[in-house]
This record gives structure tokens, C-alpha cells and sequence, in this order.
């Protein structure tokens, strides 16, 4: 099973490449907190309803609310439930790129990817040709913030630069 957060999702929608995910992963399971985040901004997306309307987007409720009120309350309610449906269904991947969800998505042994490493997993697979054009565009028009260090180091593991 793998569950997303909202910020995976929306950088792929933002980047209208929700076929890159598809690509990678029979679904994608979120938590409603994440669905209603997600459709805050794109309910009338095409590429989000198609999404939900072929199943590839899987909705669930969660019930941990002993996690989510004790272990993660300092984090938004999508990353708190989020989190909560990888430990509920013992999930094996959380899409995840909040630096505070992935510390604590550690401490519960989650195994977590996010935004940077799909387009590398995608390249990988030969989805894409290049990561770059990807980040420059989140990184420009989308709020998206990469360090330089990162952004060479995403190049470096997509082979798109040499050490």
C-alpha cells in the first residue's frame, strides 16, 4: 500500500504530470484530511477527478485518534493522518515531503519518498528523461524551495551533472 500527503499530490497536479505517479504505482491511498486539502485547490481539476473516479486515488477514514491527538499534534492534520493510515494498514511507502512528517515517519520505521525522489524513481524507470525541468518549474512558479545543495544533489543521483 502506498499513501501520499497533499504535498506530493499537488506538485504533480501543479505540474500536470499526475501520469508520473500513475506510472510508478498501481494507487495511491490518502486520508481525507489529504483529500480535502488536495481539493481545496483542485477540485475541478480534471486530472485529480479522473484520479478519484478510476479508483487510483483511494480515499479512507482513519481512526487513530490516539496518534493523532498525543504523537503527532504538532503537525498539520493531513501529515498526522497520513502518517496514522501508513501505521494503521502498515503501508510500505508514504509519499511525504515535510521535513517534521518525515522525522517522525522515521522514528516509526515508515519508509517515506517525496516530490524529489518519484522524479528520480521516474527517470529511473525511464518516465522521464530529465528531473531538472521538473524542479526548475515547482521551484519557480510553485513555492516549491529546493536548497542548491539539493537541487545539485537530486542532478547528481539523476545523472544530470557530474560530482
Amino acid at each position: 500500500m502506498i499513501v501520499s500527503n497533499t504535498t506530493p499530490l499537488s506538485n504533480f497536479l501543479h505540474l500536470e504530470r499526475m501520469d508520473i505517479l500513475r506510472q510508478l504505482f498501481r494507487e495511491i491511498h490518502i486520508p481525507f484530511a489529504v483529500q480535502e486539502e488536495i481539493e481545496a485547490y483542485f477540485y475541478e481539476n480534471p486530472q485529480w477527478q479522473r484520479c478519484i473516479d478510476e479508483g487510483f486515488i483511494r480515499v479512507h477514514r482513519t481512526d487513530s485518534s490516539f496518534l493523532l491527538n498525543r504523537q503527532f499534534h504538532f503537525l498539520h492534520k493531513g501529515e498526522a493522518e497520513a502518517l496514522s493510515l501508513c501505521l494503521d494498514r502498515q503501508a510500505a511507502l508514504c509519499l511525504l515531503d515535510d521535513k517534521d512528517a518525515r522525522i517522525i515517519a522515521r522514528l516509526h520505521h515508515i519508509n517515506i519518498t517525496g516530490t524529489l525522489g518519484i522524479l528520480i524513481e521516474a527517470k529511473r524507470k525511464g518516465v522521464l528523461s530529465a528531473v531538472q525541468p521538473f524542479m526548475d518549474t515547482l521551484r519557480k512558479g510553485h513555492s516549491f524551495w529546493i536548497s542548491e545543495k539539493m537541487y545539485r544533489h537530486v542532478l547528481r543521483l539523476a545523472d544530470e551533472i557530474k560530482m
